[in-house]
């Protein structure tokens, strides 16, 4: 059963059913462990704070500057007993490991994301369910990929499958996730995704649906909307919530570049600070979910909701800049639905609060994230009214432009895996390239043929292939059989030069291949082009052994429709 279950999913590697039908498997095996990571989620939340999962507000004085710092103390513990090739994890690293490491995830990584993350939100430190969820699902995906042995582009779409699959099951919201995925994670939006993606968004919500039931974290409200009236409003809103994902930006660049290297002291230090914010405030704590929704239906004033701003935004900007193990977007959601409070509340002419306070949320999240339109199906999803979308998208723009070109911030992402030293390609094209392996355009069909130690290219002419790559001391060349047979027959005739002085007019520079390693880029190898003189490039492809591609393969698939799987 076994064996046939992988031929089918093995190939043919351009036929679209696999592609679904493994987004459905893997919507319901991410469903499955979001299932479990949230029952054990909810039973940690249950036992500190009772039927109310979030109301951290209840706990005594003690608790709330004790728990983040015994989360930190465990935290900490985890690290020493994982080792170090485990440890990384979260949204950024799915996003290093889509460019840099061919869409392969760890199992060791994923399984050290679901211990961090429970003890991180189980704690309460600022940090959000999601960027673990996207992991989760992300490093299933990646598994079963690997197992089925598709190629890296697959693996890549496959990672999107199971970030779309997690934050469906995770909050029931399968457009936003279908969105997120796209938008965020894979950077692009194409015909071939959507189908699979779309499977896996459906497949998790239903199975975690089942076995949870209703489980949306944020309840759907129900607003008056603003009208043409409103524009001004929405316009100074947008800005408002713009200056706060700048001011969120300038915060989490100062903890990752808080002067302490030591991960133990930098973990206490993030305790240290959230409960020591929450002593005064202690709505800063968790997720925030029950903070959020109480915004939402008009329960808090916005004198509160300022001090919850500043406390919420220096104690996620610590736990994101100290390294705390945990999602960024549940933040991003609390602080934009406590700036768009305070907007309604304040902003002369806006309609109602509530209102704005949903519209910061889906502001806050665009802004910092840069991923609008994921945040309009957050809108769009939560308030269950096609008419929210001319507001929202007139907030969520202005937000864009103000922190994304009036200050020239980029994605919290990108910040944090530049701080690792990881530069990510954001030009739309460079991107493309960058995120397609030269490893899907080898070819097999050539020979080996050392001058030094090989005395037979007789053999190896017999074999038909259509190159033979000469290797010449430290070097390859490429030499089309055909070439090699009109020389190497006459030769044999006469055999007054030697075979090395025969072939030499053949080994010129423009015939030489360079050799790159197996997770090259298509970017690299264009690049690569423009700085040598080389017929083409050798590189190890997996179980497969050394892998040929030459220059023209690669002209040709750049400019024609030849697919690339």
């Amino acid at each position: 059963m076994t064996s046939k279950f992988h031929r089918f999913f093995a190939g043919p590697s351009h036929s679209l059913l696999p592609l679904v039908l493994l987004g459905g498997v893997i919507g319901i095996l991410s469903g499955l462990v979001m299932v479990s990571f949230l029952s054990l989620l909810n039973l940690t939340l249950g036992w500190l704070n009772g039927a109310n999962l979030e109301d951290f507000e209840s706990l005594s004085p003690w608790w709330r500057l004790g728990l983040p710092v015994l989360g930190s103390l465990l935290l900490i513990l985890l690290y020493r007993l994982t080792p170090v090739s485990g440890q990384t994890v979260g949204l950024a690293y799915v996003l290093e490991r889509l460019q840099f490491g061919r869409g392969q995830l760890p199992a060791a990584n994923t399984a050290f994301q679901f211990m961090a993350a429970l003890i991180a939100l189980g704690t309460g430190h600022s940090v959000g369910r999601e960027g673990p969820a996207v992991h989760l699902g992300a490093g299933i995906a990646s598994l079963l990929g690997q197992y089925t042995d598709r190629p890296p582009s697959q693996l890549r779409l496959l990672i999107g499958c199971g970030t779309a699959a997690a934050i469906s099951a995770a909050f029931n919201t399968p457009l936003a996730g279908v969105l997120f995925a796209m938008e965020v994670v894979l950077m692009e939006y194409s015909l071939l995704g959507f189908a699979p993606i779309i499977a896996a968004a459906i497949s998790a919500s239903a199975f975690s649906g089942a076995l949870l039931g209703p489980h949306a974290v944020l309840e759907p409200v129900r607003l008056s909307l603003a009208g043409y009236g409103d524009i001004p409003s929405l316009l100074l809103t947008g800005l408002w919530v713009g200056l706060v994902a700048v001011l969120f930006h300038y915060l989490v660049r100062l903890f990752l570049r808080f002067p302490i290297k030591g991960r133990a002291v930098r973990l206490l230090l993030a305790g240290l600070i959230t409960g020591g914010l929450a002593l005064f405030v202690p709505q800063i704590l968790g997720s925030g979910y029950d903070t959020i929704n109480a915004t939402l239906s008009h329960q808090l004033p916005w004198l509160l909701l300022l001090l919850i701003l500043g406390a919420k935004l220096i104690a996620t900007a610590a736990a994101i800049g100290l390294g705390v193990p945990g999602g960024q977007i549940a933040p991003m959601l609390m602080l934009g639905v406590c700036a768009g409070g305070v907007a309604g509340a304040l902003v002369p002419g806006a309609s109602e609060p509530g209102l704005y306070a949903l519209l910061g949320m889906a502001a806050m999240m665009g802004a910092v994230l840069h991923a609008p339109l994921a945040a309009l199906a957050t809108v769009l999803e939560l308030s269950l009214s096609a008419e929210a979308m001319f507001p929202a998208m007139t907030v969520v723009l202005t937000a864009n432009l103000v922190c994304q070109h009036g200050f020239r911030q980029p994605s919290l992402l990108l910040t944090l895996l530049k701080e690792r030293g990881r530069l990510l390609q954001t030009h739309p094209l460079r991107t493309a390239l960058a995120q397609r392996y030269l490893s899907e355009l080898a070819s097999f069909r050539f020979s080996d043929f050392d001058i030094g130690t090989d005395d037979n290219l007789g053999a190896v002419l017999e074999r038909k292939l259509p190159w033979v790559v000469v290797r010449q001391g430290e070097h390859s060349y490429l030499v089309e059989g055909e070439a090699l047979e009109q020389v190497y027959r006459p030769w044999l005739q006469q055999q007054e030069l030697t075979l090395q002085q025969v072939l030499a007019p053949l080994l010129g520079a423009n015939r030489r291949l360079l050799e790159l390693s197996a997770d090259a880029s298509l970017l690299t190898a264009i690049k690569t082009l423009q700085q040598e003189e080389t017929a083409g490039f050798l590189l190890p492809v997996g179980r497969q052994g050394l892998g040929l591609v030459t220059r023209r393969r690669l002209v040709t698939m750049l400019t024609t429709d030849d697919p690339i799987h």
